[in-house]
């Protein structure tokens, strides 16, 4: 589920909290890297639980509108593609999901209802849910593909989604759109054959590797520290580093550390990496600045026989 990069962001993250912090409580600040990168999982779990609801909503209102006093042909005999939805029935059925709501206490009940309502009449008025209704196609990839677009069009800027799982946990505020792309990534890939035995993908793709790696890359960024500031300052030109923003410090210091302590991984993969993390979490200045100085301390660091790399991390492409 959460792949190197990801955890490269929690790691990231981690840092930059223990460098504004300054506890200086190294076995406490990995502990709360590892419960991070949880509640990372915990709201990709709360946002599949939050379309079952959307779902059950959904169920509630067609019952009240047929039990209206006068109703409708419509109230009577409404379309039911969405409560339909094979996706949605799928995930309603899952006995992982209900067990992983369980572990994490997720309960709607205590959700206003009007928030869901909010939600739902929101996806109602959208083009996406007028063309899906309305569609002729009924199937699994039909069904998949609307949840997949309303995901992506408009799960990112929804501020009441966002200020509800704030609300819930602080720790969600900078998780909320890696866990929309988690969702969206999920549900595009979801096979027809997902059914209330499939198994969630687990928050580590190989939890002992994954781990390992995570808590290292903090625990070495931080124990070289010192040394690093030292090479940057030393080779830096055009720029003031006591000037650099900490996030761009600690994104070269991370670098340096997969330079230096990851052997099996190539240069160039996380030369990249840094760059692509950079495009979010730092200026367009500050993103030319670390590619820049990751490209010059790569090759020095070369030359001294300080980057040995072994395996997977001999591939130079």
């Amino acid at each position: 589920m959460l792949n190197r990069r990801f955890l490269r962001v929690k790691a990231l993250q981690e840092l930059y909290a223990y460098h504004q912090s300054n506890s200086g409580n190294l076995p406490q600040a990995e502990r709360h890297l590892l419960e991070e990168v949880d509640d990372l999982y915990k709201l990709f779990v709360y946002q599949l639980s939050f379309w079952v609801e959307v779902k059950r909503f959904a169920e509630r209102r067609i019952e009240e509108n047929r039990n209206k006093l006068l109703p409708t042909e419509e109230d009577l005999n409404p379309n039911l593609k969405f409560v339909n939805n094979r996706v949605l029935n799928a995930l309603e059925e899952n006995k992982h999901l209900r067990s992983l709501e369980g572990k994490y206490k997720i309960n709607w009940a205590d959700a206003r209802e009007d928030f869901i309502r909010s939600f739902f009449v929101r996806m109602t008025e959208s083009p996406e849910y007028k063309e899906y209704m309305d569609g002729e196609k009924d199937t699994f990839n039909a069904d998949k593909h609307f949840l997949v677009t309303v995901v992506e069009n408009y799960f990112a800027d929804d501020t009441l989604l966002y200020d509800y799982y704030s609300d819930r946990d602080l720790s969600f505020n900078g998780d909320y759109q890696i866990a929309v792309y988690l969702l969206w990534k999920f549900l595009n890939e979801m096979p027809a054959s997902f059914d209330a035995t499939t198994k969630l993908p687990p928050v580590y793709k190989d939890e002992d590797e994954d781990k390992e790696f995570v808590v290292k890359l903090f625990e070495k960024t931080i124990l070289h520290a010192d040394e690093y500031r030292e090479l940057v300052k030393a080779n830096i030109s055009n720029w003031d580093y006591d000037r650099l923003a900490l996030m761009d410090k600690i994104l070269i210091f991370m670098a340096l550390t997969e330079f230096t302590e990851f052997h099996a991984i190539p240069v160039k993969v996380t030369i990249n990496e840094y760059i692509e993390i950079s495009k979010f979490y730092s200026t367009p200045e500050s993103r030319r600045f670390v590619n820049g100085m990751l490209d010059r301390l790569s090759t020095l660091l070369k030359e001294e026989g300080k980057i040995v790399k072994t395996g997977l991390g001999l591939i130079d492409k």
